[in-house]
């Protein structure tokens, strides 16, 4: 076990000898297709995997997460892969599903529940998946309203939530009549996000 870089508090990055785990040729290609990366690039994202599942492990054997609910297992579980395999960005409720064998309802509620439960500790992650979206290639309708897709439910009820906190009186974020992921923002509340967030855009 090698020691690494000093981090706050007095803690140390520890690197682990490596881990083995057999896995057939046929699994390696269905692990690739779930995380979605190259055969080649699977060890590294099984890596990151590997990082979340051992903290998980430390924290319960030092007595710190200890938990006696499957969802409370699912949604810590869901925390530390948010920071330590999806590197602090929030996945949408499809890629939950893939990871955790789950219904689309399912993984909506556990964002949903994760995001209520760890918000103070994930709110850079909510943050950056809002700047991420904001900063982006997005279109306008013929009325103003700027169009976004494929965008996990919850974070678009934390979108709701920086604006109704800054002026009540903003029009929320709707779903676009007649669709399943595709959501209109007003104007003057896509002006009112971007300020408070500080996105840069090149409109």
């Amino acid at each position: 076990m090698k020691l690494m870089r000093l981090k706050k508090g007095g803690h140390v990055v520890r690197e682990l000898d490596n881990v083995q785990i057999e896995i057939s040729e046929e699994m390696a290609r269905t692990l690739s297709e779930i995380v979605k990366c190259d055969v080649n690039e699977l060890n590294k994202e099984l890596g990151k995997i590997a990082g979340a599942a051992t903290e998980e492990y430390v924290k319960m054997m030092l007595g710190e997460k200890v938990f006696t609910r499957g969802s409370d297992i699912r949604e810590y579980r869901l925390y530390l892969l948010i920071i330590k395999y999806f590197e602090g960005n929030i996945p949408d409720e499809s890629t939950i599903s893939t990871l955790f064998q789950t219904t689309h309802s399912e993984s909506k509620s556990l964002l949903r529940s994760t995001l209520a439960k760890y918000h103070y500790l994930l709110k850079d992650a909510i943050n950056s998946s809002i700047i991420y979206v904001l900063s982006g290639d997005i279109n306008q309708d013929e009325d103003g309203n700027y169009i976004v897709k494929n965008i996990p439910i919850n974070i678009i009820d934390e979108m709701n939530r920086i604006v109704s906190e800054i002026d009540g009186s903003h029009n929320q974020i709707k779903k676009q009549r007649g669709t399943l992921q595709v959501y209109e923002i007003p104007p003057a509340t896509f002006n009112a996000l971007i300020k408070k967030l500080g996105v840069e855009r090149n409109d």
